[in-house]
């Protein structure tokens, strides 16, 4: 057995650090066709497993690891460039970032320096989650998952790590096997989970540790042409993987089998062409070598364009950001790297200065935390607007994605004895649930409120989601578990229906589409339109025929550019002279977004909604969208008080402002209780599941 593992600088190791970087960048500046350079990530994972794992193993069949070395060592490599970073950026955010903003910046900053950046965005993935181009410590997840890693795997190694290299090699990749099939296993149920999370991630290092492994104990060279066809097949790999994936791709899981899979035949081909003549080439090493301050760099500076853009900026003024991040991240490499990872001092020595500075340093962004992001530095009447927009969020009653049962919990189900209001439907209904519930209780009714994120409130039809393989299926038996509790309630009188009725032909959707529960198949745009039309006529018609009034609403209107962002950069003079000079053609009218910058109810989705309930009995229709429109354009905010939470869900504001201005709503919920006394009774027990879609069907 050859315990010499790396102890030669590979310089295509390097190049392959170049492409993984330079893939990310592009990536995240939305250069076409580069639409699926995030696997960059997948192939740092690995070369980090091959690499590290790979001498922690040597090491400890040697007999000398020590945690303290091996942590002293990351603490040098890792740290300091990432502590001027977050400097940076909090600086930058002094400027640029509202206090709502900066106090999550903060946030963010001492996730990284915890090694849990992963976990904090896992746990706030919701629907109503601010823009994730908008946090500029975002990249630091894969950091995350990185440290974690390295806090249990040298405990594995040092339990199995003198066994014979057979068994070793069978536990490595028995975990790893276990691993992958968790991610695939999770994606339809925890894609946020899957993505962000350590388990789920874990195989991708662990296969770099296994190759690793592999090489110190067997001599793995092949014949020239050999070795030759497995360099080119990597390289095909990788680069297929980089441009055929997109961000409706189930990712990771199988498909990340691809980049993975590529990235072990290139460090296994050492001294092919590809490697030799390709990867080893200057310009490589050079993007290799300062890959990772480049990985830190780029991120934020697209984040403040970003935050500073009043619309989506154009790739070219992304991608301009990231050629101009090669500046600091070279700086960093030259003056911050390479000098730190040099430091003289004992591990205990190191390892004690570092966490001294990672207390001093959380300390201070505590103190930015606690403060609210230092709100001082604005007008007051902007952190009102921030804490309208706060309240919009979260909504405790929008069941995530991967939920299927119903919330029953006294928030989501008013019980006093009253008749009741129900609303069911997605995200885009349950913006309107506060308003909507205290305008019930003053008209003397309960509310009920059965939301789940991006599932229309439809029998009989469900919304198929690609990037959630699962989500079809769950959301089709919570709409049944749904209105199988409002039908078979004698106390819900008026049962509210609202959605984002043209979410699966949105510009964004991927692959979406209407679709028959027992037929989980995208048949075109004709179809799902057609479908829409039908389950909206048969779902009304089964609740009229339950003696509810039924009130269907519109969609509201969307935006071109975030009125959320807007509503708070009127505050901000150094950001509203950023975003002129980012983008001079952007223009609205005080209060009002011109139709340039609107994305109405599309076309002809809203006249297929409208037309569906048009002729049924005891139906209703508002169009939410002539409430807050005119030829001159629609309302965004009213004085100090932001309408949208984002481009396309209202706040509690707009919310109150709308539905106060829709005539006849009030009259409709204000039916006395003699209209449920002269109602056939109804038996209590929910339909099942089935049965309930079954109705619906026929």
């Amino acid at each position: 057995m050859s315990l010499n593992l790396h102890a030669n600088y590979r310089r295509d190791i390097d190049g392959l650090r170049a492409i993984a970087v330079t893939a990310v960048v592009l990536f995240h500046a939305s250069v076409y066709p580069v639409q699926s350079g995030f696997v960059g990530v997948d192939i740092f994972f690995v070369i980090s497993g091959f690499l590290i794992g790979g001498i922690v193993y040597r090491d400890v069949r040697l007999g000398t690891f020590s945690f303290v070395g091996f942590y002293a060592r990351r603490a040098r490599r890792i740290l300091p460039a990432l502590m001027a970073i977050i400097a940076a950026v909090m600086l930058a955010g002094l400027l640029f970032s509202s206090p709502a903003e900066l106090r999550q910046t903060s946030l963010g900053a001492i996730s990284a320096l915890l090694g849990w950046s992963n976990i904090l965005f896992w746990k706030q993935i919701s629907y109503f989650s601010p823009d994730a181009h908008l946090n500029p410590f975002l990249m630091t997840w894969s950091l995350g998952v990185e440290e974690q890693f390295y806090l249990f795997f040298p405990v594995l190694l040092l339990l199995i790590g003198r066994w014979r290299h057979v068994y070793v090699l069978g536990v490595i990749g028995a975990l790893c096997l276990g691993s992958l099939c968790m991610a695939q296993f999770g994606l339809g149920r925890w894609p946020a989970a899957v993505f962000y999370l350590l388990p789920t991630r874990a195989w991708e290092m662990g296969m770099g540790t296994f190759l690793a492994v592999a090489k110190s104990n067997y001599a793995l060279s092949f014949p020239r042409p050999v070795n030759h066809l497995i360099g080119w097949t990597g390289l095909f790999l990788v680069g297929l993987s980089i441009f055929i994936f997109d961000e409706h791709t189930p990712f990771p899981g199988l498909a990340a089998l691809l980049p993975v899979g590529g990235t072990l035949a290139l460090l296994l081909s050492d001294g092919s062409f590809v490697n030799r003549a390709i990867l080893s080439t200057r310009p490589f090493i050079w993007i290799g070598r300062i890959s990772y301050s480049w990985y830190l760099w780029h991120w934020p500076l697209m984040a403040f364009v970003w935050l500073c853009s009043a619309r989506a900026p154009s790739p070219l003024l992304l991608a301009g950001a990231g050629i101009v991040s090669l500046v600091p991240a070279a700086l960093s490499w030259r003056y911050i790297e390479q000098p730190f990872r040099r430091g003289s001092g004992s591990a205990p020595v190191v390892v004690t200065r570092y966490a001294g500075s990672l207390a001093l340093g959380i300390s201070v962004l505590a103190v930015v935390y606690i403060s609210n992001g230092l709100s001082q530095r604005f007008d007051p009447a902007l952190t009102l607007a921030e804490q309208v927009l706060a309240e919009g969020r979260g909504e405790p009653c929008l069941a995530n994605y991967g939920v299927a049962s119903l919330n029953l919990s006294p928030r989501c189900v008013h019980d006093t004895g009253r008749p009741r209001v129900a609303l069911l439907g997605d995200s885009h209904a349950s913006a309107l649930a506060a308003s909507l519930s205290h305008m019930a209780d003053r008209a003397g009714f309960d509310f009920v409120q059965f939301t789940k994120s991006s599932c229309p409130p439809l029998l009989g039809t469900t919304r198929l989601m690609p990037t959630h393989p699962g989500h079809a299926m769950q959301c089709a038996a919570y709409n049944a578990q749904a209105f199988a509790a409002v039908m078979h309630d004698p106390r819900v009188q008026t049962v509210v229906l609202a959605g984002y009725w043209a979410a699966p032909f949105a510009g964004d959707a991927g692959r979406d589409a209407y679709a028959d529960p027992q037929d989980m198949a995208d048949h075109g745009v004709a179809t799902s339109l057609a479908r829409l039309d039908v389950a909206l006529r048969n779902t009304t018609q089964i609740l009229a025929n339950a003696h509810k009034h039924v009130v269907v609403l519109g969609d509201v209107p969307q935006f071109r550019f975030d009125p959320a962002k807007e509503a708070v950069t009127a505050f901000m003079p150094v950001r509203l002279h950023a975003e002129h000079m980012l983008d001079p053609s952007f223009r609205t009218v005080g209060e009002v977004a011109p139709p340039a910058l609107l994305t109405v109810p599309a076309q002809p989705v809203a006249d297929v909604v409208r037309r569906a309930v048009a002729d049924g009995q005891d139906v209703s229709y508002f169009a939410l969208a002539d409430g807050l429109c005119s030829p001159a354009g629609c309302k965004f905010r009213n004085g100090d008080n932001p309408f949208y939470v984002d481009p396309q869900h209202l706040s509690r504001a707009g919310a109150d402002f709308l539905l106060a201005r829709l005539d006849g709503l009030l009259p409709v919920m204000g039916e006395p209780m003699a209209r449920i006394a002269a109602q056939p009774p109804i038996p209590t027990t929910p339909l099942p599941v089935s049965d309930a879609t079954q109705v619906a069907i026929h």
